[in-house]
């Protein structure tokens, strides 16, 4: 018969004794309890509770809830930062396709980050919750504007005429914006979020980007200077 698996406990000043994936754990439910409930609202006993782990283990990998907070939000967007750290590609179209085949790819599972990203954003500047995820979200505009300032305006490839800022904007837009939105609008766009509709979704949108943001290849130009 066998023995049932008892809670994990603290051993002196070391490493508690668990579950070894007990760290994993906490990170997947921080990431599903803060996208269901505001952070004040989140206790370290009911994320424990969800984890199945000793609620001593969130003091011991990451301090405090609000340790667990942020790193559960770093872990998540780690893979878009390495993404804008990449070496930019040759054409501008396939780092934009990229890029936004990375964050679906990440978001669409979790569908509550995206909700909980916006929901903080709005909330009292004053706020824990808010001030965590200030400082990763400037983080992050500090690196996506590098990034589109590489593969647009340095390369060449955007429009002159455009203000890289609103650019930026117009591409956060557009890849954000599905994810965020009631439900409603977008089953009415005939989109269900199936690995086959982020595919349609991705090259409607970089289609549009290309339309809107870049300059014309010099095919493109001649054939407009002939017809």
């Amino acid at each position: 018969m066998t023995a049932p698996m008892t809670a994990p406990t603290t051993a002196g000043r070391g490493r508690p004794r668990g579950e070894s994936d007990a760290r994993q754990l906490l990170i997947a439910a921080a990431r599903h309890q803060f996208a269901q409930r505001p952070f004040d609202a989140v206790s370290t006993r009911a994320l424990a509770t969800e984890a199945g782990v000793d609620a001593a283990l969130i003091r011991y990998y990451f301090r405090s809830k609000a340790g667990l907070f942020e790193q559960m939000l770093r872990e998540t967007l780690e893979p878009v930062l390495s993404r804008l750290a990449d070496k930019a590609p040759a054409r501008a179209q396939d780092g934009l396709e990229t890029l936004m085949r990375t964050y679906y790819r990440i978001m669409v599972p979790n569908p509550g980050v995206p909700r909980l990203i916006q929901r903080v954003l709005h909330d009292d500047p004053q706020t824990e919750s808010y001030r965590i995820l200030q400082g990763i979200f400037e983080e992050i505009l500090t690196v996506s504007m590098g990034w589109l300032q590489t593969i647009l305006v340095d390369s060449g490839h955007m429009r002159k005429e455009l203000d890289p800022k609103l650019a930026r904007l117009s591409f956060v837009s557009l890849m954000v914006f599905p994810l965020v939105a009631p439900p409603l609008l977008i089953t009415s766009s005939g989109l269900s979020m199936s690995e086959a509709d982020i595919d349609r979704l991705v090259t409607h949108n970089v289609d549009i980007l290309q339309r809107a943001l870049l300059r014309h290849t010099e095919s493109e130009t001649e054939t407009e200077h002939t017809s």
